[in-house]
């Protein structure tokens, strides 16, 4: 177990590895993540997501974190594979309400750039045969992506390769048991496989994010995510 670093990621899900890639890309170095489960397939949402990432939000900054996912994990390789796979989404409006939010949907996709199609109703049976032909129509989207099964495990594994491979260290079945805490600061963390001193830690645990920050004396609210 390494003994000293500069920053401990508390947590190697898609969070985690995502931090622990993006920094080491910007040239951060010495980053210690830890993982309570295994490696890649922790456990957590990572584990259990259905890996579909949709790009059009009513929030233009919600957008462009989503298409730049895309566009990273259908970059990014495993094993010789991309992480995911543009096949594209079809959202069906059954009601006239439907139809015109759809509608709304595809004036959000114009205004931050995400290719989107309104098309109609047999459009939409010619790509999904099993539809009702009672759908007045559907917005289409053909650039959102699915990384395969399970969840988003593959890109995570993706990013904390080439996190590792830039310099971080990443410890499986290593559970956070504890810190030092002086003057409200943390100087470190304190695990069941022994201590890293530190002054920087950064929780990315999920669902387990409450009890990492209640040993640091911290509330941290559990609240879903929008990834």
């Amino acid at each position: 177990m390494q003994t000293n670093a500069n920053m401990v990621i508390v947590g190697a899900g898609i969070v985690g590895c995502s931090l622990a890639y993006h920094l080491t890309q910007l040239g951060c170095k010495d980053i210690v993540v830890l993982e309570q489960g295994p490696l890649y397939e922790t456990g957590g949402s990572t584990s259990h997501a259905p890996g579909l990432a949709y790009q059009i939000n009513p929030s233009k900054t919600m957008t462009e974190f989503a298409k730049y996912t895309a566009d990273l994990w259908t970059e990014l390789h495993l094993n010789g594979q991309p992480t995911a796979k543009a096949i594209g989404s079809l959202e069906i409006a059954l009601t006239k309400a439907r139809l015109l939010e759809l509608k709304r949907r595809h004036g959000y996709a114009m205004s931050w750039g995400i290719e989107a199609h309104l098309i109609s109703s047999k459009e939409a049976c010619e790509k999904v045969p099993m539809l009702s032909e009672k759908n007045l129509g559907a917005l289409y989207v053909p650039g959102d992506i699915q990384t395969g099964k399970p969840g988003a495990i593959k890109p995570a594994e993706a990013m904390a390769l080439q996190a590792i491979e830039n310099g971080a260290k990443f410890y499986e079945h290593t559970k956070v048991v504890g810190f030092d805490i002086k003057n409200d600061k943390i100087t470190s963390v304190h695990t069941d496989k022994g201590n890293i001193r530190t002054d920087l830690v950064i929780a990315a645990a999920g669902i387990w994010a409450p009890r990492v920050g209640k040993l640091a004396g911290v509330s941290i609210s559990l609240s879903p995510m929008q990834h």
